[in-house]
């Protein structure tokens, strides 16, 4: 099962960054949270710090799980991990996204992002 890191990074107003795909592969111009897959050795949080250094050039610090949730693609099952974050240091930057943004947890718009992030989008809103 592949593991993946994902943040749920806040603001001071409590809005969260989301970003978009962009062209190409799996969920072309939909919307993620920040994060990626574990590499071998690496535990959750730090696969996230990395992920966020290297796709947003943040530093980010781990704020604890939020979620483990399971999703099942076609052609494979990933675990991910949802973590509630915030930036230590600098500021998000359009590395691998086509775009960023900041939004409140009841403007988030399920059908907008990847299938596998539809719940904790769900969610998030919800406790709105």
């Amino acid at each position: 099962m592949l593991q993946v890191s994902a943040a749920i990074i806040r603001d001071t107003e409590g809005q969260i960054l989301i970003c978009r795909r962009g062209p190409g592969g799996n969920c072309a111009y939909l919307w993620e949270f920040p994060g990626g897959k574990q590499e071998e050795g690496e535990t959750p949080e730090d696969c996230l710090i990395r992920e966020c250094r290297e796709e947003l050039g943040i530093e980010i610090v781990s704020d604890g799980l939020y979620e483990r949730l399971s999703y099942s693609y076609p052609d494979r099952t990933i675990c991910f991990h949802f973590f509630n974050a915030h930036i230590r240091k600098g500021e998000p930057e359009i590395r691998v996204h086509s775009e960023l943004k900041w939004v409140h947890p009841g403007d988030l718009v399920p059908e907008s992002f990847c299938p596998a992030d539809i719940a904790m989008v769900r969610r998030l809103k919800n406790q709105n």
